[in-house]
């Protein structure tokens, strides 16, 4: 039987290193992994994970080379980065190109929920200033997540959360640990999807509706939304529940553009109006056409003995000045504001919040 080694070393490729064979005019890497075996019923959120990760408890298998090793070997056969997850940056979709996986992924891995098999795209992963990945310096050192991980190098194409997914996805084959295996990754050079910046502008929601319908025709898209400043609260609110209705796989609404917000800002849940019915208590801004904001914040008290919930301390006409302080963690700001007040008020609120609150929620009043 030939070791993974001798294997490595017959395939006709072009470029080889340690544990590590590119072949650019096919498109595909090709390594070797060596075998976790965490159990047959147990539950695994990776494919691979880098030699040193401590996650391969929960992996299928642990690459030998290192992560960037193999993302620079990715680069070498051609594969395009796309945009991996961001929550900070409101990128809730993985965006890339289709690969292969030889042998198959479904021989290796078994989805219990029997749900559609998302295609597998290739990222490339959060990347550092140097651009290197920045999973190869941190845990858990994600080659393939199963859920979408932005360090992962790879991911399902689909919008896969942690904790939702946990659990779906368990071994389909024992392989006894430490064995050793060759996957192999290809593109096929299908493209990652069309980026267009959709300008949406007061009356003109069915023109830009029907503009992604015409996009999609030439394939996947991404779509980063652009409000017009000119465009009401009540305006904005009808677009984003429009742009709901449409964000897919297929047309994956991503991002914002500087200085405004993400569609969903504008379909806050109603019962956090309701400062009881939050998990935590964000920023306060209320707007108004006739007077100026006034920012409230509000802390938790839990020092009450056998408090089921917490004493909140609310401060009103807060200073803008005092927020973002030490131990003043929030990272979301509930903006409240007559419906007929036109968006380049409301988004001068993000010049004025510190850099931290990435998350705004718009209320009509």
């Amino acid at each position: 039987m030939k070791t993974a080694f001798a294997i490595l070393a017959a395939l006709p490729l072009a470029l080889q290193a340690a544990n590590v064979v590119v072949d650019k005019a096919a498109h595909s890497v090709s390594f070797e992994v060596v075998s976790c075996d965490p159990g047959s019923a147990a539950p695994i959120e990776f494919l691979v994970v880098g030699p040193d990760s401590d996650h391969a408890y929960e992996s299928l298998f642990q690459s030998v080379a290192t992560v960037k090793e193999l993302a620079d070997a990715f680069d070498k056969a051609g594969f395009p980065r796309g945009n991996p997850v961001d929550y900070r940056a409101c990128k809730f979709w993985p965006v890339g190109s289709q690969i292969e996986i030889e042998p198959n992924l479904w021989s290796l891995v078994k989805d219990i929920r029997g749900e559609e098999k998302a295609p597998v795209v290739y990222t490339g992963g959060l990347r550092m200033k140097d651009g290197s990945p920045d999973a190869h310096a941190n845990m858990p050192q994600a080659v393939f997540a199963l859920y979408d991980l932005p360090q992962s190098l790879f991911q399902f194409d689909d919008s896969l959360q942690q904790s939702p997914t946990y659990g779906r996805f368990i071994p389909a084959v024992v392989i006894p640990e430490k064995e050793k295996r060759i996957l192999k990754f290809t593109w096929k050079g299908t493209p990652p999807p069309q980026k267009i910046e959709l300008v949406l502008e007061p009356g003109k929601l069915q023109d830009a509706i029907t503009l992604l319908k015409e996009k999609t025709k030439e394939g996947d898209i991404e779509v980063v939304p652009r409000f017009s400043p000119d465009m009401t609260l009540a305006q904005a609110a009808e677009t984003a529940l429009a742009l709901s209705v449409v964000d897919s796989v297929r047309v994956k609404i991503s991002g914002f553009v500087e200085g405004q917000f993400f569609y969903r800002s504008f379909m806050p849940l109603e019962k956090w109006r309701d400062r009881t019915e939050r998990l935590t208590q964000p920023y306060e801004l209320r707007l108004s056409n006739d007077a100026p904001m006034q920012l409230t914040t509000i802390k938790e008290d839990w020092s009450v003995s056998d408090a089921i919930d917490p004493k909140l301390i609310i401060t009103e006409n807060a200073s803008f000045d005092s927020i973002g302080k030490e131990g003043d963690i929030t990272d979301t700001c509930l903006i409240f504001a007559p419906k007929s007040m036109k968006l380049a008020e409301i988004f001068k609120v993000r010049s004025l919040m510190p850099p931290k609150v990435v998350n705004y929620y718009v209320y009509g009043e």
